[in-house]
């Protein structure tokens, strides 16, 4: 067999390309040529030398995947910690503001009357530094009758810095107008005049307050 034949044949033999009668015809050469035998043992080191290489590329590549899928799991479970966080949060924060209220005291509240020209406010304050009041309002008419729903919670959320006042030790407040003793001006504009069925209704724990609006023209409960 031709040198130049032997070699370029050599490549298909290494990858078992070759025909049966072709793979005899290469080893019976190689059993009497030197040079071709070392031209053999030359190329299979060759070609162990890329394998090589190739399995430490692959390996490389694997590495990286494994990486990069651990930090996908890592964002994955942040992510979740995070959205799980905010849920509980979410849930705590409804729980101290809404489901944990109940009607206050009256013994608790301190009630303010501060009148202003023709403008009444009427402030609601908690005497308990860990606690916050909240108002519910239900206004009728015929006869005007403001029913105003006093609570109390617990005051765990502290107040935001950037807020210039806190938002709860200050009190809740109901603001009304008059336009004079016997007239109510309301939120819509609307004037009615007011009789002596016409009142204010504060409901406490056990006790209902009620305050004439005209007494509370005056700036007085009763």
């Amino acid at each position: 067999m031709n040198h130049e034949v032997f070699k370029d044949l050599v490549p298909n033999y290494l990858e078992r390309l070759t025909s049966d009668e072709t793979r005899r015809l290469m080893e019976a050469h190689m059993e009497s040529c030197h040079e071709c035998r070392e031209y053999m043992e030359d190329m299979k080191e060759e070609g162990m030398e890329h394998q090589v290489e190739q399995r430490i590329a692959e390996r490389k590549q694997i590495d990286y995947l494994k990486t990069v899928r651990s930090k996908n799991k890592k964002k994955i479970f942040v992510v979740i910690a995070s959205m799980l966080g905010l849920f509980i949060f979410l849930a705590v924060a409804n729980y101290i503001l809404f489901d944990s209220m109940w009607i206050a005291d009256q013994e608790n509240v301190d009630t303010i009357i501060q009148k202003e020209q023709s403008t009444v406010t009427m402030t609601f304050k908690s005497k308990k530094s860990d606690r916050y009041l909240l108002k519910v309002e239900q206004v009728m008419n015929h006869p005007y009758t403001d029913g105003i729903f006093v609570y109390e919670s617990w005051d765990l959320i502290p107040s935001p810095p950037w807020l210039p006042y806190d938002r709860f030790k200050d009190g809740v407040s109901v603001t009304y107008t008059f336009a004079d003793k016997d007239t109510l001006v309301l939120n819509d504009g609307r004037k009615i005049k007011l009789t002596e069925d016409d009142k204010v209704t504060v409901q406490y724990d056990g006790r209902t307050e009620e305050i004439r609006l005209k007494d509370l023209y005056d700036g007085k409960k009763e």
